[in-house]
């Protein structure tokens, strides 16, 4: 029988110190690819097997076991994924991305590029991606993520009213921001709306996008006002929410709103 490979902790720590880092803040996190690595240089012939423990359409988890060079156990590691909202990235590569935080996790446990804490820097990007806040009032917070969602469905709301085309505005959208219509941020999707909401007025320069879909009859004549709900006004009546029965808030919220041009129904 082949005896067991011991492995020291010096060894391990070796391999960590070899670890290159992301700083993340005023701390470094290992890559999971960089735990990998670290994994290698202490069993080159160990093993790391995923398999999906519950899938569904918007969700999966998975968990990750790694073994050393006799097929002994040394860590397991889970992750879980949603499609929903708006990661971009989990809308075609949830899995992927899952998979790849059940490895760093198990790895972390095993006790690979865990200097600073078991996650790895993909995981603390993508926490920071969830946990950014959008401001609908003064020190009155939302997830950028949910305010994102809500100027996307504005949009969605705007083009079916001027009649555009998605292809046609994702290619104004490229030349004139050089971005692509899905990688735009918050502040740069309510500029868009801005832009999208007087597209029917043949001052605006992007014009000859209106009316260009001929699946849609009933669009908003030409120079006439469009009437639909702004993102804004959605961030004001979820300010509203927020403030709940308290008055003199409630006030502030409506007066700072009327500023801006936004009228809101104080019911």
């Amino acid at each position: 029988m082949e005896e067991t490979k011991k492995v020291s902790y010096e060894q391990i720590k070796k391999a960590n110190d070899e670890i290159e880092k992301t700083k993340i803040g005023t701390k470094g996190y290992a890559q999971v690819n960089e735990r990998i690595k670290a994994f290698r240089k202490v069993y080159p012939t160990g093993s790391i097997e995923t398999e999906i423990e519950d899938i569904k359409d918007d969700y999966v988890r998975i968990r990750t076991n790694v073994y050393d060079e006799n097929e002994r156990l040394l860590a397991v590691g889970r992750a879980s994924e949603t499609n929903k909202g708006n990661n971009k990235i989990n809308l075609t590569s949830m899995i992927e991305n899952c998979e790849t935080s059940a490895v760093g996790r198990a790895l972390g446990f095993a006790g690979f590029g865990v200097d600073t804490a078991i996650a790895s820097a993909e995981d603390i990007e993508r926490n920071k991606e969830k946990t950014r806040q959008f401001e609908i009032y003064k020190d009155m917070f939302i997830r950028d993520e949910d305010a994102k969602y809500i100027v996307k469905v504005v949009i969605g709301d705007l083009m079916r009213k001027m009649g555009v085309v998605k292809e046609s505005l994702a290619i104004n959208v490229e030349n004139q921001l050089w971005a692509s219509l899905e990688e735009l941020n918050t502040r740069q999707l309510l500029k868009l709306e801005t832009k999208l909401k007087t597209l029917n007025m043949e001052t605006n320069d992007w014009h000859l996008l209106y009316n260009e879909n001929t699946k849609i009859k009933d669009v908003v004549p030409k120079n006439q006002e469009v009437v639909y709900e702004s993102s804004h006004y959605k961030f004001g009546k979820l300010a509203l929410e927020k403030a709940g029965n308290d008055e003199l808030l409630r006030n502030d919220i409506i007066n700072s709103y009327l500023d801006m041009g936004i009228v809101l129904e104080d019911k």
